[in-house]
């Protein structure tokens, strides 16, 4: 079954993320990502529960290496359901060029394992992502102070290796606009926007005709 053949109504996506961060010794930190991500105003609906736990290592004032294991598993339309293991390996560099503002620049490499449960098949696919992030603090300089407002935008492009999975929304070009806010050393809160650009069918070109996505954001972080 090829589900790239059925129309994508424009709608909107939500997802709903709740992250939790404890940091480690020797500069390593843990965090986990659970997120529920749903489109609106469709008929064709689309579901997808992550869980997405992830070892970071600072390796200096510049430069972090990341380790993650994403499950995720969706609803891509009706009578077709996937489940994806997506072990990853990600390398940020960030900067502050000017007072209030922080540019990170981050690099991923993905190995996609998506599993069809109504053919019983296993497909694989290698990924790469690009992202440029930049993050302005409103009313002070840095994430050290509390009560904090702040805006964010980034851009990501998502570009497989080889042959595509069979999934909606794939090979996606996006650009996300935000703002956060800081409430304690525990809690911070993010809304986000994000225009994206993904490819219709396996072979198509990116189609400004699809969903944009509107992202709510927790953070708790363990002291």
């Amino acid at each position: 079954m090829n589900i790239h053949l059925f129309a994508q109504n424009n709608s909107i996506q939500l997802w709903n993320d709740f992250t939790v961060y404890k940091p480690l010794q020797n500069r390593f930190s843990f965090d986990c990502e659970v997120s529920y991500r749903t489109n609106l105003g469709s008929s064709n609906k689309w579901h997808s529960v992550n869980v997405i736990p992830k070892i970071e290592k600072s390796l200096g004032n510049h430069w972090d290496l990341l380790l993650y294991v994403a499950s995720i598993n969706t609803l891509q339309q009706q009578y077709y359901n996937t489940w994806e293991l997506r072990p990853g390996l990600g390398v940020r560099f960030h900067f502050t060029p000017a007072k209030k503002l922080l540019i990170r620049i981050l690099g991923r490499f993905e190995l996609r394992n998506q599993y069809t449960f109504e053919t019983r098949i296993w497909d694989v696919n290698f990924r790469t992502r690009y992202r440029l992030e930049e993050i302005y603090f409103i009313n002070g300089e840095s994430f050290e102070k509390n009560n904090l407002w702040y805006l964010l935008s980034d851009l990501e492009l998502f570009y497989s290796i080889d042959k595509e999975l069979e999934e909606r929304y794939s090979d996606r070009l996006l650009l996300r606009l935000g703002a956060g806010y800081k409430l304690s050393d525990r809690w911070r809160f993010e809304t986000i926007y994000t225009y994206q650009f993904s490819k219709n069918t396996i072979t198509g070109e990116f189609s400004k005709d699809d969903e944009g996505i509107l992202r709510l954001r927790a953070r708790y972080y363990i002291k």
